[in-house]
């Protein structure tokens, strides 16, 4: 095979894993995508009842808890993924307060 008949395509989703506290409203997280991917980026939830990706490519989540697994493909023929693991955790369950926003900031009890 001659070089310039290879071709590499790199793409990405980011974040690979989001994690935020059950807030009871929504947080949005965009997904932004990077690299050069075959086609248009779709995005499927495992669980859409704890997070989805809506069609401007947020990551919708922060309504239940637990934990799902986005999977971001570049073709209909899902030759190429990539996946995003995303956790909400209910930090007031059993008398513990505070909690984690999942950029870092851990809130007060």
């Amino acid at each position: 095979m001659d070089c310039e008949e290879l071709q590499v395509r790199y793409w990405d989703v980011f974040p690979k894993s989001v994690k935020v506290s059950l807030t009871g409203w929504p947080v949005t997280v965009p997904l932004p995508v990077r690299g050069e991917p075959a086609g248009e980026v779709e995005f499927e939830s495992a669980d859409p009842n704890i997070a989805w990706v809506d069609e401007s490519g947020r990551l919708n989540l922060g309504w239940q808890a637990g934990a799902t697994v986005i999977t971001a493909y570049d073709s209909e023929a899902r030759e190429s993924v990539r996946h995003i693991q995303v956790e909400v955790v209910d930090y007031g369950q059993g008398g513990e307060g505070g909690g984690y926003d999942g950029y870092g900031f851990e809130f007060p009890e």
